[in-house]
């Protein structure tokens, strides 16, 4: 994926779009019909392309497994774990945007979601050759600056997806015990042992 300039989304879009649509029509095409020219002992039929039947979610989740899993990697490349606290996998963000996106009444972003999932997922096969998930550190990395760098064009869902993914990401995170806590290190309320007043004098009187 190149680095030395910036991509403008729009106009890359249109190839990986183009490119997911293709492989979706040869995965529908029909099988050839039995019969022709008998097949030799060194000829081996090409497997035809699998269509995978729609993955079912887990009774009271809004994600299915794997939703949750790329949800996971993508919270993490926004708060990733450091040598002074857990990101966001640690601080279970996603079950918190799960619990979020199933008591929501608005469907207009669980579609969102669902939809910013895909794109996201084939953002990564152009530019990197593999989902999200399989991708390196570095490749994520690399997806996600393309929609920053894009952050302008809201028109484009994969766009509004990513706007929502980093505010629940750190609403998420900073409402967690890790993000409370080790983050921020908040100690909760103290009770003074003395009061010590301040220093500010006042005005003198005449």
């Amino acid at each position: 994926m190149p680095n030395d300039h910036s991509i403008n989304l729009r106009q890359d879009r249109r190839q990986w779009l183009k490119t997911s649509a293709t492989v979706l029509g040869a995965s529908l095409l029909p099988l050839p019909a039995v019969g022709g020219e008998p097949q030799t002992e060194t000829q081996v039929p090409a497997p035809a392309p699998q269509v995978h039947a729609a993955e079912t979610k887990p009774a009271g989740h809004f994600f299915t497994a794997t939703q949750h899993t790329l949800v996971e990697e993508l919270s993490e490349t926004i708060i990733p774990a450091d040598s002074h606290s857990g990101g966001a996998k640690a601080a279970k963000v996603t079950d918190f945007i799960d619990q979020y996106l199933r008591e929501t009444v608005d469907d207009n972003q669980k579609a969102l979601w669902r939809e910013g999932l895909r794109l996201i997922d084939l953002m990564s096969q152009h530019y990197n050759g593999k989902s999200f998930v399989n991708a390196s550190p570095q490749e994520r990395i690399e997806v996600l600056t393309v929609l920053s760098e894009n952050h302008e064009m809201t028109d484009l869902p994969e766009v509004r997806f990513f706007k929502e993914l980093k505010h629940l990401t750190v609403r998420g995170y900073y409402t967690s015990k890790i993000g409370i806590h080790d983050e921020l290190e908040y100690k909760g309320n103290r009770i003074q042992q003395e009061f010590s007043g301040c220093d500010d004098q006042g005005l003198a009187i005449a």
